[in-house]
């Protein structure tokens, strides 16, 4: 009888353990995933299954004074090697639902290269959007971005600085984009 209570003890804690870890192994682990942490969107351009440009966290800001920015992170994925393709060209351009541009920009990126784009001190290219009179906050503007033959439309956010981090600081840079 004391065998029966030990193995249906065994039985019960075994199971109990797997009960317990079950939750991480069916989860995956977030940090192995590209995900939008922010109120940007991202984008990917593939190529032969591995990513090979990405575009992070892409905004439009609305300023009090009617003018606009974009803000985001284009990095460029592939490995520098001899042979490679020195740099790519990454073509970003921005309409409202009905079609009308609000702005288009290009960037080069050299292999494992990151550039930042927005208006603070932190940006690497500055991409401000002059007449931004048919925008408002909460409106989504279709950003087309092109490198080579590849093409993907993402949906972009229009914020205004009523949050802090996308307010302006007293010497008028954006305070976190």
């Amino acid at each position: 009888m004391r065998t029966s209570r030990r193995l249906v003890l065994s039985a019960a804690a075994l199971g109990l353990a797997l009960a317990a870890s079950g939750c991480a192994y069916f989860n995956p682990v977030q940090t192995h995933e590209f995900y939008q942490a922010a109120d940007g969107t991202n984008a990917n351009l593939s190529q032969d299954g591995s990513t090979v440009i990405g575009v992070r966290n892409a905004l439009v800001i609305l300023r009090e004074d009617g003018t606009a920015e974009f803000s985001a992170t284009v990095v460029n994925y592939e490995q520098a090697i001899e042979g490679a393709e020195p740099t790519r060209t990454v073509d970003l351009a921005a309409a409202t639902s009905d079609g009308t541009a609000i702005f288009a920009t290009g960037v080069s990126l050299a292999p494992e290269q990151v550039v930042s784009l927005g208006a603070g001190e932190d940006s690497d290219q500055s991409v401000q959007i002059g007449d931004a009179s048919g925008v408002v906050a909460g409106d989504i503007l279709d950003l087309t971005v092109t490198s080579g033959d590849q093409t993907v439309v993402i949906s972009v956010p229009v914020v205004d600085g009523s949050l802090e981090h996308y307010s302006e600081t007293e010497s008028g840079e954006n305070a976190g984009a």
